[in-house]
């Protein structure tokens, strides 16, 4: 039972290391991950949830004070 655990341990560690070759040896930054931050996201024309839904909240609220008067719509 203990061999596996370390057997399994050694396994983990070495996925670990795997992954964060180019990070831990070779200095690189970790990804930007977040869309409004990266900067291939934004040629693509892409932004954050939160972001898009406050521009879209934005735009309603300009048309919220709008009063449409239906007869003057109509034809005589």
């Amino acid at each position: 039972m203990l061999i596996v655990f370390i057997i399994a341990t050694i396994f983990i560690a070495l996925a670990f290391v795997g992954l964060g070759v180019n990070i831990f040896f070779r200095n690189r930054a970790f990804p930007e991950t977040e869309v409004g931050k990266n900067s291939q996201m934004k040629a693509l024309g892409l932004s954050c949830a939160r972001c898009q839904e406050m521009k879209e909240f934005r735009e309603q609220k300009k048309f919220e004070n709008v009063r449409i008067d239906i007869t003057k719509l109509q034809h005589s």
